[in-house]
């Protein structure tokens, strides 16, 4: 069966990686959530997808220039909107508290392509440690060598190589690397490597599915997981697209 996961949370109805996020993509029935990790000034593990807070907050500046205690000053939400006015960047122990108490899956993107954050890879493997939840918990990035450093440190954390179009001979790299996953495009599928990676016996997750019409041709037989903005809203409308289907076949 696909795992739905909510992509930095229900990020369609709420701030991206914010609790807010998390907490709808509870109540839309998400199987999991997506989160994005980079390293604070003080070598804490935060929840924001890019380098700097200027898209997503009212400050600006470098992630990795500012300590938790100024990450946490900051407002994540009015951005989005005056409803969400007071969200805050979240910690990464502060979301794996809040899942310890769910069955939700976490998907935890270390955002290491753009900034080394030199460490991250322990400091995420001992905070998912620390919380137990290491059997709900894949890692994964764009990243190669942060891969490499994160099985280097755990033989069984589950890990997942990112691709964007670089997807010549990735089943090898996975395979290389000891990955359990491969996280890529839904044009991956139409594609001799997304073969490659079944007969590998390795799981496919695309990113990041709206719409009916992004898995146009593609058979969620064939798709461990996917990666949506709204679960609930994608949910729906796959039914009404597979009930359509049924019907028309029927008739």
């Amino acid at each position: 069966m696909t795992t739905f996961y909510a992509h930095r949370g229900a990020s369609t109805m709420c701030p991206e990686n914010t609790m807010a996020a998390f907490r709808q993509a509870l109540r839309e029935k998400a199987d999991g959530i997506e989160i994005d990790v980079q390293l604070s000034k003080d070598g804490e593990a935060v929840v924001i997808h890019d380098e700097t807070v200027d898209r997503t907050t009212n400050g600006t500046g470098a992630v990795k220039d500012m300590t938790v205690l100024e990450l946490k000053q900051l407002d994540a939400g009015s951005w989005y909107n005056q409803a969400c006015a007071g969200e805050t960047i979240p910690l990464l122990e502060e979301v794996l508290k809040w899942i310890g108490g769910t069955e939700l899956k976490l998907n935890i993107e270390l955002k290491t392509d753009r900034e080394p954050y030199p460490g991250i890879e322990q400091v995420v493997i001992d905070a998912v440690r620390r919380h137990e939840l290491a059997d709900r918990v894949v890692l994964s990035s764009f990243n190669l060598e942060t891969l490499r450093r994160v099985r280097d440190i755990s033989s069984s954390v589950s890990i997942a190589v990112l691709v964007w179009d670089n997807i010549d001979g990735v089943v090898k790299c996975a395979r290389h690397l000891g990955a359990d996953a491969i996280h890529a495009r839904p044009g991956f599928m139409h594609t001799a490597e997304s073969l490659r990676a079944e007969a590998a016996g390795l799981p496919i997750r695309l990113y990041t599915v709206n719409e009916p019409e992004d898995l146009k041709g593609i058979s969620l037989q064939f798709v461990d997981g996917v990666f949506t903005d709204s679960p609930a809203r994608l949910r729906g409308k796959l039914g009404v697209v597979e009930a359509r289907v049924h019907v028309g076949d029927g008739g």
